[in-house]
């Protein structure tokens, strides 16, 4: 009876035993899936985790040239005109060579009359322009090129209405021309040398070459301007 008792205590114990680990690995299975959605709180709410990002975004880069711009040659006629808009024949004209001015059709004018005469520079818009006391003579314009400034298109464009007797220049227009220049340099050198035995047994050959290149590729940017050269009216 006895013995009888105790294999059912033992029994008993094994049962308790066998449910408790059942429950305690119920648990942690439990718990394992409770933590595979993860997540962070923002601002109060939360905010799911992508380990893997769908929807990848860069920010917007800088064109790789840069930004657009006119060039250190550029001068605007605002500038040029900041402290005054009379300019003498002379003082202009000192700004070119002979060979300049025959490019641009003009003669180096030597009369000291006309070399103190003053021109005057409107640039104000043309409905500001005064029709009653100017009329139109021609059409004048120049660009500045060889690394020549606004300012010597601008001069340039000085000469020439004096040079139909424009008296005022009412400039309408500016800009910049932009051009891509390329330059390529090459030079070669090759020779090749046979050589043989006098038994002729044997022979040689031996060759060799000498290269040399350069290449160059820039931006020119030539300011320009334009006007309308005026007369009083009689």
């Amino acid at each position: 009876m006895k013995r009888t008792f105790i294999i059912l205590a033992i029994m008993v114990i094994s049962i308790i035993f066998v449910s408790g680990v059942a429950l305690a690995d119920g648990d942690a299975t439990a718990g394992a899936g409770a933590t595979s959605d993860l997540s962070l709180t923002q601002n109060g709410s939360d905010v799911p985790i992508n380990m893997v990002p769908q929807d990848l975004k860069f920010p917007q880069l800088i064109p790789y040239f840069g930004p657009e711009n006119p060039g250190w040659r550029f001068r605007p006629l605002q500038d040029i005109l900041l402290y005054g808009n009379q300019f003498i024949i002379g003082s202009l004209q000192s700004a070119f060579t002979d060979k300049t001015l025959r490019d641009e059709g003009l003669e180096r004018v030597t009369d000291e009359k006309v070399l103190k005469e003053i021109i005057t520079v409107i640039y104000t818009g043309v409905k500001n322009i005064p029709d009653t006391r100017y009329r139109r003579k021609g059409y004048v314009g120049a660009k500045a090129v060889n690394g020549c400034t606004s300012l010597h298109a601008f001069k340039m464009c000085l000469l020439k209405a004096n040079k139909v007797g424009a008296k005022v220049v009412h400039m309408t227009r500016q800009g910049v021309d932009f051009s891509m220049e390329a330059t390529g340099y090459g030079a070669s050198l090759g020779g090749v040398t046979a050589t043989l035995s006098e038994s002729q047994q044997s022979g040689a050959i031996s060759s060799g070459m000498l290269g040399w290149a350069k290449g160059k590729a820039e931006a020119n940017k030539d300011p320009w301007v334009q006007g309308v050269a005026l007369v009083p009216v009689p």
